[in-house]
Parts: C-alpha cells; sequence; structure tokens
C-alpha cells in the first residue's frame, strides 16, 4: 500500500515538474525560515543563563555628560564600589569591580611579559560561578 502511495506521488511529480519544483522550493524554504526564526528565539531566551545565579547579578552603569553629549557606559568610580560595600551589605552579597580590558605587563625581575586582559577583585569569580583552570606560569 505504502508503495502504491510512492509511486503515485512519484509520477505525479514527473507529470508536473515545474509545480512540484515551486512546491518543494516553498516548503523547504519555509521550513528552513520557521527553524532559523526558533534558534534566533531561542538563542536570545537562553542568553547568559549559564551563571547560577544569573536572576540575582547586576551591572552598575553610569550617564555622564561631556562637551554636551550625554552618554552611559559602564564605569563606575572605585568610591562607588566601597560605597556600595559598606553602607549596603544587605541588599548585596558581592560587590566587585574591575578594569576594563588593556594591555598590562608583568614583571619578575628582568623578564617581562605583555599581555591583553583585565584585573578584578577577588569575589568575581564567586559572583559569576567561573570554573577557573589552576596552573602553573613558567618565564
Amino acid at each position: 500500500m505504502l508503495t502504491n502511495y510512492l509511486k503515485i506521488a512519484w509520477r505525479n511529480l514527473l507529470k508536473s515538474k515545474w509545480y512540484s519544483s515551486i512546491n518543494i522550493i516553498g516548503l523547504a524554504t519555509g521550513m528552513a525560515v520557521a527553524l532559523l526564526i526558533g534558534l534566533w528565539i531561542w538563542d536570545e531566551l537562553s542568553f547568559d543563563k549559564y551563571h547560577r545565579n544569573y536572576d540575582k547579578i547586576a551591572q552598575l552603569m553610569t550617564t555622564q555628560t561631556f562637551n554636551d553629549q550625554t552618554g552611559t557606559g559602564p564605569a563606575v568610580s572605585m568610591a562607588m564600589g566601597m560605597e556600595l560595600r559598606s553602607k549596603n551589605t544587605s541588599d548585596f552579597k558581592y560587590v566587585t569591580l574591575a578594569s576594563w580590558n588593556f594591555e598590562h605587563i608583568i614583571m619578575v625581575g628582568e623578564k617581562k611579559l605583555t599581555h591583553s586582559g583585565m584585573w578584578a577583585q577577588p569575589e568575581f569569580p564567586l559572583l559569576l560561578s567561573l570554573k577557573i583552570i589552576k596552573g602553573s606560569i613558567r618565564c
């Protein structure tokens, strides 16, 4: 019975090639678009949820005005971090500061290493639940 259905479908495909090709291309395009939209929605809904307490992590932003231009960015003063840490201990479990991503020079004796990266306070890995690989640096 299934072979009869397949024979009839094959005969109809050969009989009307243009109509069948338009239908197949339309069906394939529609399925591909639906799959891409579904993957895009899944990515947007799962963004930044890989940390344990992702719903309780916040980033402080500052709005500044220079030369009559107002901009908002993630840069805050160290005094703000100290203030949050000392006076709002009941609101925040961890308050940590981190630098911008710059080139830093690490020097031991006469050897210098230059590498781009950022520094962060010791609470940073606890806040983000990062998996850190411990190793030794050999100079």
